[in-house]
């Protein structure tokens, strides 16, 4: 069997492991990432000791079948790290790298190829198997090779700038990629710094600043202003809240759904628990909530509600939390709520934001020597975001979700067409699984996901 997986961010390396375990012996893996970056993805390919992981290492195994699997490899590495720690997300790459590197050796029958390129199509042939077309860097050389199956493990997209304006500023005024390593390059260390948006990516970027030595005032701005919230130091284990039949029941509307989940938090804290643990336990029956909404009811969702979901579902590690307080407490972080209006380039070679707060009031200015985009990645599909999933799109074999969320799967992880069918032996797992899930962007429903995906891509043709 020739199977290929595009992508080689977690998702990827999840598959691609779960596939040396089960493909038959004399099959073929072939992995293709166009930045060589192997097993490392946005999240993981920091380098910063100061970015950690947002959950405790107890729960960030690569398989869910050996919970112990992270923690056991870090104590042989040396490492004094427990359950409940949230260790740097560097590290978590390597163990990415290892794990991918461990089941290649533990299963020599079958053949781990590489590839550093960009598949630029895909094509389907008349004997049921997919074409892949790719090129080896800028100007490189073209590559073509057929396959039994092929998974796309894409991640995240670029932000859009969130003022098109800031687009035409020169390098290194504006840096759109937050995590493009020049973003922070040549910056005084008293520069003032705009960060448009104030969730964990102005997080980490300010943690970036931080280990800089950065000293100059730093304005986080957003719609509402909110800040990231944090884990409690010991995460481990969760208490044992179970939600009440009411919450869960089927056939609510969202307006019922928030009724009942702010019931639900009154009840936890008279028993003496608090909004974390309803959280935690609400985990497992989100994607069967999110699948009950209509498609109306999500539009609200994501219109008004995501923003109060994410800081409290997505949260960071107490470390990370206190650094953002220290900087608050020392009045080098502003937080800013309301809107980018416009934004002037000086001619001393500064930029003055204007903006207006949240509820109306008259416009605030801000001095910045440095604009980054923090309003996190972006999921819509379009022909700058991902050209090989709009080219699948534009060829009716991609079915997007209405809202923007990503793509649509049936029960397999299978790809819809444009009619709603499933695709035999074409795959997606990653993030863009938001708009079938909604929670589908954590390694604990990931690797899920990864294992299930991997038993289905074995299954003889037909099944």
């Amino acid at each position: 069997m020739q199977v290929a997986i595009v992508g080689t961010g977690f998702s990827g390396v999840a598959v691609a492991c779960q596939l040396l375990k089960r493909l038959p012996a004399g099959s073929t893996l072939t992995l293709f990432n166009a930045s060589g970056a192997w097993a490392r993805g946005l999240a993981y390919g920091t380098q910063s000791q100061e970015h950690a992981l947002n959950v405790p290492a107890a729960r960030m195994s690569l398989y869910p079948e050996d919970p112990q699997h992270f923690l056991s490899w870090l104590q042989a590495q040396g490492e004094r790290a427990a359950g409940a720690d949230f260790v740097s997300r560097r590290l978590y790459g390597q163990y990415l790298q290892h794990c991918l590197e461990q089941a290649a050796l533990d299963r020599p029958q079958v053949q781990l190829n590489t590839c550093i390129a960009r598949v630029e199509r895909l094509q389907p042939l008349a004997d049921g198997r997919q074409q892949l077309v790719w090129r080896e860097g800028a100007d490189g050389s073209a590559g073509t090779a057929d396959f039994d199956r092929v998974v796309l493990a894409l991640g995240h997209f670029a932000p859009s700038p969130p003022l098109p304006a800031l687009a035409d500023l020169p390098a290194p005024l504006y840096a759109n990629d937050p995590w493009d390593a020049r973003a922070l390059d040549d910056l005084p260390a008293d520069a003032s710094v705009a960060l448009i948006g104030s969730g964990l990516t102005m997080l980490d970027v300010l943690l970036s600043l931080r280990q800089r030595g950065h000293r100059g005032v730093v304005l986080a701005l957003s719609r509402r202003g909110l800040a990231p919230l944090g884990h409690r130091t010991n995460e481990l284990p969760p208490p044992d809240w179970v939600l009440s039949p009411a919450l869960l029941a089927p056939g609510l509307s969202l307006r019922q759904r928030v009724r009942r989940l702010r019931a639900e938090l009154r009840a936890a804290a008279a028993a003496g628990c608090e909004w974390r643990d309803v959280f935690g336990a609400l985990r497992a029956h989100t994607p069967a909530l999110w699948q009950q909404l209509s498609l109306s009811d999500r539009a609200r969702f994501l219109r008004h509600l995501q923003v109060y979901w994410d800081v409290h579902r997505h949260r960071a590690a107490p470390s990370a939390i206190a650094q953002l307080e220290a900087m608050q407490h020392s009045a080098q972080l502003q937080r800013g709520a309301g809107r980018l209006q416009s934004v002037e380039l000086r001619a001393e070679g500064a930029l003055r934001l204007h903006w207006r707060p949240r509820g109306g009031g008259a416009l605030q200015v801000f001095n910045a020597q440095r604009v980054i985009n923090c309003s996190g990645p972006g999921s819509r599909i379009d022909a700058r975001s991902s050209p090989l999933l709009w080219q699948l799109q534009q060829q009716g074999r991609l079915l997007p979700c209405p809202l923007g969320l990503g793509l649509r799967v049936d029960g397999h992880l299978r790809l819809l067409d444009a009619t709603a069918q499933p695709q035999a032996g074409l795959f997606y797992i990653g993030p863009l699984l938001k708009a079938e899930y909604w929670e589908a962007t954590a390694v604990p429903e990931l690797r899920v996901l990864a294992r299930q995906l991997a038993e289905r891509v074995c299954e003889p043709a037909g099944h």
